[in-house]
């Protein structure tokens, strides 16, 4: 079922709540000093049933221009707007600034409801709608239906019903499977219950026990009840107006404009990029670091504006900007937001996010106009492309999806097409750009390349000191996937071990291969009793050496104290196997008397033999492994 939210707009007095009570029976003034004063002051909140299938949410805005704030707290849940105009007065500043913001937030459907027509004669409402069209033309409402109502008399409120429902029916229903979104503009608490938040579900669906975090203080949240229209509920989805009471939750640690929302779905940050429209009628065009305030849900937060196509954005027109946060914002690519100035107070303009997280910027980026362009128009795909090429490294789904406003399905499904092209790849729960992989193999051969002239004795190095000097952060799965994908497209040689270029090989010195011929000479001929290794090295160039005869495995570490030559080390290993297969197993005592050994030798050679599982203590014997 799709789930509506209708909002009202207009000039103050000009019968927007007097009509939502003739439509719902509801009078959304729910404050004294609102009822006191006969002006809606904060947001207000109804509903009707269009038919038994679907019921209307309804968001009631106050029109005088000192609570515009409170306004566009609730702007940004609408599907859809009643723009609200007395027929007595016509056009008013309010209706001009309501109109403009509605139309900076990318609205796409409304209808225009001309109101108090028992005001007028009759003749003179044709030249109240002439006057409206005109305000309106080149706004999402040049071609919306004007329906003409007294909310007294009830006079046209059974038409503007059927209207409601025919636009309503041409908007696109909110994604329900998406990351729970819901921007809080209403926090108190209910004695016995604790804590209840209201606002707009903008995506996503909400259930008793869900665990959530309230953004962008990151404060964990779980769900104790939820209500839909004053109703409890099992579910509430998104489209709708909730009401959710929250557990362990203190309510003055809340605030208006907080999002709720599911864990590692948002990133708070102090900086957004944003393509933003300043609008015709503004007092001033947008300049470098003009402070403002922005709006973005139900939230209100001071910024400065830096422009990084042109350096000054004059009205009318359109350009990219950073703008630079006084707070942190919780917030995704492809929001709306609207800035004012910050003194006097006055829409100036407005746009859409399209990074949430960037890096700061400055007018001399290079290539940044074109990135813009993509995240603005792109495809999908592409959009998903231009992130990853920028992350420039392995980014996890829930990392893409924290960062775009896209299903973690439809992530996948994009990146595994672009796989198909051979333009990015999965690496387990990580995906990077094809160009990127590249990069960081091409980084791999250099590390590598360094490493063998430093370490000209050595194998190679190892599989998790390459990790770590790449700063990779894969699990060892996605470490081991990483690997075998380099080895096709790098001259690298890998084993369970060492990783090393397939072109090099341990070379010596004329200096050091008279050292290694040399010890390999003394530990021949001391055969199954070589000295201790103290005694083999007592030069930095013998260290070395030794430490290649290792690497190339000429030699084997049996303990700390004692090397010997790996020949000798395969001889005992065949005539062991012998012995333990006539015997039914060797014990310490059959070893050393076979050899004539000391203990020393024997406890040495018989626990290598253990640790390097070839064979294995049974008892007083010991078996083959």
């Amino acid at each position: 079922m799709k789930h509506i939210i209708v909002g009202t707009a207009g000039h103050i007095d000009h019968g927007k709540t007097t009509l939502i009570r003739a439509l719902t029976g509801i009078n959304t003034d729910r404050l004294e000093e609102e009822q006191k004063r006969g002006i809606s002051i904060d947001l207000g909140f109804s509903h009707f049933d269009i038919s038994p299938e679907e019921r209307i949410g309804i968001i009631d805005v106050p029109g005088h221009e000192k609570f515009l704030k409170n306004m566009l707290a609730g702007v940004a849940g609408m599907d859809l707007v009643m723009l609200v105009v007395s027929a007595d007065e016509g056009v008013m500043p309010q209706t001009k600034e309501h109109l403009d913001i509605l139309d900076l937030i990318g609205l796409k459907k409304g209808i225009i409801v001309v109101t108090k027509i028992d005001k007028v004669e009759e003749d003179f409402l044709s030249l109240v709608e002439d006057d409206i069209r005109m305000s309106v033309q080149g706004t999402f409402l040049q071609d919306a239906p004007c329906v003409f109502v007294d909310s007294i008399s009830r006079k046209g409120l059974d038409e503007l019903v059927e209207t409601i429902k025919t636009v309503s029916s041409e908007v696109e229903g909110r994604d329900e499977k998406a990351p729970v979104r819901m921007y809080i503009d209403r926090i108190f608490s209910v004695k016995g219950f604790g804590s209840v938040v209201t606002g707009t579900l903008v995506e996503g669906t909400i259930k008793p026990d869900d665990e959530l975090i309230i953004y962008p203080k990151e404060m964990k949240a779980k769900v104790r009840g939820v209500q839909v229209h004053s109703k409890p509920a099992k579910a509430a989805y998104a489209g709708q107006r909730v009401a959710i009471n929250l557990s362990n939750v203190e309510k003055d640690k809340i605030e208006r404009g907080d999002i709720l929302s599911a864990p590692n779905s948002m990133s708070p940050t102090m900086m957004i990029d944003c393509k933003i429209r300043v609008v015709k009628g503004a007092s001033k065009d947008i300049e470098h670091w003009d402070r403002i305030r922005l709006y973005h849900g139900a939230r209100e937060i001071l910024g400065r504006i830096v422009p990084l196509e042109k350096s000054v954005i004059k009205r009318g027109e359109e350009g990219y900007v950073q703008i630079r946060l006084e707070e942190k914002l919780a917030c995704k690519a492809l929001d709306k937001i609207i800035i004012r100035i910050y003194s006097p107070m006055e829409t100036i303009g407005g746009g859409v996010i399209l990074d949430a997280n960037p890096k700061k910027h400055s007018s001399a980026d290079t290539g940044l106009v074109q990135a813009f362009h993509i995240k603005e128009e792109g495809s999908p795909k592409d959009i998903i492309e231009n992130f990853l090429s920028s992350v420039k490294d392995f980014v996890s789904i829930s990392e893409i999806n924290e960062k775009l406003t896209l299903s973690t399905e439809h992530i996948k499904a994009q990146i595994q097409e672009l796989e198909q092209e051979g333009r990015a790849m999965f690496i387990g729960a990580y995906a990077i750009h094809n160009q990127n992989f590249k990069n960081i193999g091409e980084n791999g051969e250099k590390i590598l390349s360094q490493y063998h002239q430093q370490n000209p004795l050595k194998q190679g190095m190892s599989r998790e000191e390459f990790k770590s000097r790449l700063n990779l952060k894969l699990k060892p799965k996605e470490y081991d996937v990483f690997l075998e994908k380099l080895k096709k497209i790098k001259d690298i040689t890998i084993n369970q071990t060492i990783i090393k270029l397939s072109s090099f090989e341990i070379l010596y010195t004329p200096q050091k291969q008279k050292i290694k011929d040399s010890i390999l000479k003394q530990l021949r001929e001391e055969n199954m009793t070589p000295s201790l290794v103290k005694d083999y090295i007592d030069t930095k160039e013998k260290e070395e050496v030794i430490e290649g005869l290792l690497e190339e495995q000429l030699i084997v570490r049996v303990s700390e104290d004692l090397i010997y030559d790996k020949k000798v080390i395969d001889k005992f290993q065949e005539e062991v196997i012998e012995i333990i297969k006539v015997n039914n197993g060797m014990t310490m005592n059959d070893f050393r008397d076979k050899y004539g050994l000391s203990r020393k030798f024997t406890i040495a050679l018989l626990d290598y033999f253990d640790k390097i599982k070839f064979t294995r203590r049974v008892g007083e014997k010991r078996l083959l492994f």
